[in-house]
């Protein structure tokens, strides 16, 4: 009788388990079935608001039916700056739109004075957990009646995390994804010589489609839903024949050096002929190359034009020489012109199966993560926090800054290069369907299970993926002429388990090499210290090289399984070089392993949260990182400590302590030590 009951026992297990497998490889790999072939990763992709074209084989971007714009460091446009202090109302109910706030001719007492740019949440805030809806109102005058040859572009740098956008009443419209540019046309809707009210209405909650991603009803996310008009914002006068694209790339021909310049410009209505001229500058202000196409009459609203411009006696852009040249280009219609200007510099990257090579030299990466956070500002960086941030990473002598997990403010990304930081972009693809992560971490009920973002499934939204798209070309195009971005990252942390979710991460690679050929692209892998998960990882082989996160010593394991975790992946992937792209541990400022046990959030083991432990730790990963030659490169997690919902039980209450800098930039032990390392790290 015995045997019998342990008999049908066996049997309903393996069945369950049966069923269980079913079911988990079912939600894993299969559900749902969207076909990526569908998706072209460049010209004729189509998604909410975009699309992309291209001319002469040459893609480019359309967003609210505009050519999405290369940034210029300067141009001739004349120009209204619109930051300063707006109109803010909270509309926590969700009425702004039925109430037509939109319409307000003078904000009463319940709108409050806020600052553009700004956050509306920073963590001094009085309400720093808002979530929701948010409105902005502004009046400007536009004095000067706008030339029929021109049109009016109103730009916002990024306001987080949605928004809706009425100029004078009339809907002008929509923005999802907070962390690149994106402009209007507004020549029917401004009136020259009067008064103007502009209104936004934002939006910072997450949800499954937005960048980044909610990974489940009651997710936290990795950073603090920061809102609001964070970046400025202004209205420029355009020539209706403009340059809207400039792409540099070096050409080397042995010791032949030129410069190649493709420009895409954009003639809205006539086909008139124009000029087009080109000249290059080098960091003495001397013209060293000059090229012109002296007169072309356009076939189509968008034209491609190539220009070469051999380089004599170059020099080089390198960490340690961040030598730049000046490119102007001037585009003549009949006496209107155009003048763009940006930097840029000589520089090749290569990947090898030992390393990276910048200029032909290997160049090992010894880096830090950053975010944009600031106990006072938020995600807003100003300029002296951007030039004290900056300041205090090259003084540790690192020579890398991995910008996460989103493209950063150009501001940052000009001054970083002028200081000869290599750099890497990248958009918040993040923790996409891994919601059964946080689910099991923080031991929800079945009932709360994330269905619709677990897996395949939430790998699969068409319309995440699409907003990746879009957002993965935005950067590309703002950035592309920044010489100290030496690659591409698609996203952090999200599904890669099995070859169906790889395939995902080759399509985004695709999308950016669609763009840019010229740089390297990644995604940084996540490790869950279960074997047979980390063995499924399957974004690596679709990758230029590999981006490891690991947290051995803190979430989960020993500091010593780095080591050989790092070696197992270099044996299944031996031509990829690898780069641990985190690592890191809490510690709360001043704080003593002789303090004693903290219980924090979301780790396994005990855990001091000592500045000591840090220090050891981070200290242990370089080592070991240096230490294996087909390791390129370290960025710890992370430059300094920031606000972030996921920690309230830390010692500093939701803050990620991770930072080798406190919040307020204090300096921790672990800084001295990486200060250091890094400085005796031979490349």
């Amino acid at each position: 009788m015995l045997l019998k009951v342990l008999v049908i026992v066996l049997i309903a297990a393996s069945f369950l388990a049966a069923v269980a497998a079913s079911l988990l490889f079912y939600l894993f790999g299969v559900f749902p079935r969207l076909k990526l072939k569908t998706l072209p990763p460049g010209a004729g992709a189509v998604g909410p608001g975009f699309e992309v074209r291209e001319a002469g084989g040459l893609p480019y971007l359309l967003v609210n039916g505009l050519p999405y714009p290369t940034d210029f460091e300067k141009t001739d446009h004349p120009l209204l700056s619109l930051d300063g202090v707006w109109k803010f109302r909270y509309d926590r109910d969700g009425t702004g739109e039925t109430e037509e706030w939109f319409n307000e001719q003078n904000p009463g007492r319940r709108w409050n004075d806020m600052a553009v740019p700004g956050t509306f949440n920073p963590s001094t805030a009085r309400n720093p957990g808002y979530q929701g809806a948010a409105w902005y109102w502004t009046k400007f005058r536009f004095t000067k009646k706008t030339d029929p040859r021109c049109f009016i572009r109103l730009c916002f740098r990024g306001v987080l995390l949605r928004c809706t956008v009425w100029l004078n009443g009339r809907l002008i419209g929509t923005r999802e994804g907070g962390y690149t540019p994106f402009f209007f046309d507004i020549s029917e809707a401004v009136r020259p010589g009067e008064d103007n009210i502009l209104t936004v209405k934002t939006d910072n909650r997450l949800t499954a489609d937005s960048l980044p991603p909610t990974a489940s009803e009651i997710h936290r996310p990795g950073w603090h839903a920061y809102g609001g008009i964070y970046r400025s914002v202004y209205i420029e006068t355009v020539p209706r024949r403009y340059i809207f694209k400039a792409v540099v790339r070096v050409d080397r021909d042995g010791e032949s050096v030129s410069l190649r310049l493709s420009v895409l410009t954009h003639s809205a209505g006539s086909l008139e002929p124009y000029r087009l001229k080109a000249a290059l500058y080098d960091q003495r202000g001397k013209i060293v190359g000059r090229a012109a196409v002296k007169s072309f009459t356009p076939q189509n609203p968008v034209e491609l034009h190539t220009l070469d411009l051999p380089v004599r006696d170059p020099r080089w852009w390198s960490p340690g020489s961040p030598s730049l040249y000046r490119v102007v280009l001037t585009l003549d219609t009949r006496g209107l012109g155009q003048t763009v200007q940006f930097h840029t510099g000589l520089r090749f990257v290569e990947v090898r199966n030992d390393g990276l090579y910048l200029n032909g030299q290997r160049t090992f990466l010894n880096g830090i993560c950053k975010h944009e956070d600031h106990p006072e500002l938020g995600a807003t960086q100003k300029p002296s926090l951007i030039n004290r941030d900056l300041g205090l990473i090259k003084k540790m002598k690192a020579n890398y800054i991995r910008m996460a997990h989103y493209p950063h403010c150009v501001e940052e990304l000009y001054e970083a290069r002028d200081m000869g930081f290599l750099l890497s972009g990248e958009i918040p693809y993040y923790q996409v369907g891994t919601g059964f992560t946080s689910w099991f971490e923080e031991k929800q009920s079945i009932r709360d299970f994330p269905v619709k973002t677990f897996g395949m499934r939430h790998l699969h939204n068409r319309t995440s993926l699409l907003n990746a798209q879009r957002e993965l070309i935005e950067m590309i195009e703002r950035d592309i002429n920044n010489p100290a971005i030496i690659f591409w990252s698609v996203g952090n942390e999200s599904f890669t388990l099995f070859d169906r979710a790889g395939r995902v991460y080759g399509w985004l690679r695709d999308v950016a090499r669609s763009f840019d050929t010229t740089r390297p692209v990644t995604f940084a892998e996540l490790t869950y210290n279960i074997p047979l998960m980390d063995r499924f990882r399957s974004s690596a082989k679709y990758m230029d090289f590999i981006s490891i996160n690991m947290y051995y010593g803190w979430y989960y394991g020993h500091v010593r399984e780095a080591g050989p975790h790092l070696d197992a992946l270099h044996r299944r992937y031996p031509g990829l070089p690898i780069i641990i792209s985190e690592f890191g541990a809490d510690a709360a400022p001043k704080r003593k392993d002789s303090d004693g046990i903290w219980d924090g959030d979301k780790i396994q083991k005990e855990r001091t949260y000592s500045e000591e432990y840090q220090a050891r730790l981070l200290k242990s990963y370089v080592q070991t990182a240096s230490s294996r030659p087909y390791v390129a490169g370290v960025s710890p997690w992370v430059f300094a400590d920031f606000f972030c919902p996921e920690f309230p039980n830390n010692p500093v209450p939701f803050f990620n302590l991770k930072g080798i800098f406190t919040s307020t930039r204090k300096p921790k032990a672990a800084y001295y030590v990486l200060q250091k390392l890094y400085g005796n790290v031979k490349q």
